[in-house]
């Protein structure tokens, strides 16, 4: 039966494995079909936009004849993709159509001022094609970062004119659209990352609290400006390694370490609980992140994307916490032992087995979703064979960790190893539990409420919410007094045995 176990546990960490390498690969790749297509229309609507602007140019200088040159390119553009960009989009293209018949009719009537504004409401409606940021005829819409930070511009702009309401309306719709674009940001700065998705809730809680909208604005443009260098960034394979490695590693000290327990208690049992819901995790996360990318539109998913974040991170944080208090308890040599000699058959049987694998899919889900949202929005922004080779790479190092981090650990002794990954897993039910509720704030679940004495520092999950500070002060407050009880408890037990030591009475010859 042990044997049969090992395994059954065997075929099923390598299916886990080769789910999630290739799952991820056979995703993008479907959205690859097609991108080259993409890129053409994107540098067509690029020439157009470089047109317009030469001719708003020419309209500001008085170069009527420029002006007017550059235009006749506009009209041959529009001619040649007016059909493309009807397919897309009818009311933009209705909207294109409007503002180039107004256009040619103020400058047949010599109106330059009529015409210069008109010329840049084309342009904003053709950088609009060119960075996908509108309404499709099947009611779904993607968004560049470009766009993004245009509107969060005009956001900003609200702020400014302290029209409150309208600011924090746009506000909250930006954190709904955050999906469409955070894979652009993350792939290339995970601390601008950070930020942007801070500086987005502390917009909203600052904007809700009369007395504190003056402190909008300044994080408004601090977001905008640290947006800003990412708008035309490149990407190359290296960044499409990254994102499975960043995103994917929290979730490899999760699964490892329950893995880890289970070889160390030698319960295939466990080991086949870990691996169903690591693979249960993965499948659901290619499931909605492709359903949500080919279905559905990412800013109307944004909010429920938040909540799935939000809701995994805490319940994983709660049974992380948990986890980790049992591996320092069972750090000692002997108590461990002991739990195999007298628990090891009961536990196997009991609802221990099914937490495992509850919180091996919680940890998945809540890092694998945002992975393949990320990696569908980097189609088309890079080679398709550029990409899928990042992908395999990133995935082919986590997986390099993972059977180091197993293999070293069932070599190294108990106490070291357990001590060691309760300290891991402690410090991962402490961000799991801070980054999990900024998230239900984003949703709109949670009050977005700020206090600027707050301790902030996003990477370890420190945000200035006391939503999320004060279970984090209680978890820490927890640890502290398992410490400070344990170390009593040991204290009383030597002196005892020292004192039994000293009655016994020895037998002298």
């Amino acid at each position: 039966m042990a044997k049969s176990g090992r395994m059954s546990a065997r075929t099923l960490l390598a299916a886990v494995r080769a789910i999630l390498l290739v799952a991820p690969l056979f995703g993008v790749l479907s959205f690859a079909i097609g991108a080259e297509a993409s890129a053409e229309q994107d540098a067509s609507a690029k020439q157009a936009v470089a047109s317009v602007e030469e001719m708003i140019s020419g309209l500001e200088s008085d170069d009527s004849e420029g002006a007017a040159d550059s235009f006749s390119r506009v009209k041959k553009w529009w001619t040649a993709n007016k059909k493309t960009v009807k397919a897309s989009s009818l009311d933009l293209s209705l909207e294109i159509d409007r503002q180039i018949a107004n256009l040619s009719l103020a400058l047949l009537n010599g109106e330059m001022q009529r015409a210069a504004d008109e010329a840049g409401a084309l342009r904003f409606s053709l950088r609009n094609y060119e960075d996908g940021a509108y309404t499709g005829n099947d009611g779904k819409g993607r968004m560049s970062l470009g766009a993004y930070v245009l509107k969060l511009r005009g956001a900003a702009d609200l702020m400014k004119g302290e029209h409150w309401t309208e600011a924090q309306e746009e506000v909250r719709l930006l954190q709904r659209q955050w999906l469409s674009v955070e894979g652009d940001v993350v792939s290339r700065s995970q601390t601008v990352y950070n930020h942007a998705e801070r500086d987005l809730v502390l917009m909203d809680a600052y904007l809700t609290n009369p007395s504190q909208r003056g402190q909008a604005f300044p994080v408004a443009q601090r977001m905008i400006d640290s947006l800003n260098p990412l708008v035309d960034a490149s990407y190359s394979w290296i960044d499409a390694a990254l994102i499975p490695l960043r995103e994917g590693l929290e979730a490899l000290l999760v699964v490892g370490t329950l893995l880890l327990y289970a070889r160390k208690s030698e319960s295939g049992r466990a080991k086949n609980w870990v691996v169903g819901g690591s693979a249960a995790g993965v499948l659901t996360s290619i499931g909605i992140g492709l359903a949500v990318s080919l279905l559905l539109t990412s800013g109307a998913f944004g909010r429920n994307n938040s909540l799935i974040n939000g809701w995994t991170g805490v319940l994983a944080s709660l049974l992380l916490l948990y986890v980790s208090y049992w591996l320092h308890r069972n750090s000692d040599a002997k108590r461990w032992g002991q739990f195999l000699k007298n628990e090891s058959a009961r536990a196997m049987t009991n609802g221990k087995m099914a937490s495992l694998g509850l919180l091996a899919f919680f940890a998945i889900v809540r890092e694998g979703l945002e992975t393949v949202i990320f990696l569908v929005g980097m189609v088309g922004k890079l080679p398709a064979g550029e990409l899928l080779g990042g992908i395999a790479a990133g995935f082919g190092v986590l997986g390099v960790c993972a059977l180091l981090m197993i293999r070293l650990g069932t070599k190294l002794p108990i106490r070291p190893v357990f001590l060691v990954s309760s300290v891991i897993v402690f410090y991962l039910c402490f961000k799991f539990m801070g980054s999990g509720v900024h998230s239900l704030q984003m949703a709109g679940a949670l009050p977005a409420t700020v206090h600027d004495y707050l301790p902030e520092y996003g990477e370890i999950g420190l945000f200035p919410s006391w939503y999320s500070t004060l279970p984090q002060l209680l978890f820490v407050l927890a640890a502290v007094s398992v410490l400070v009880f344990r170390r009593l408890i040991g204290a009383s037990g030597r002196s005892e045995r020292k004192a039994e030591i000293i009655k016994t009475p020895i037998d002298v010859e």
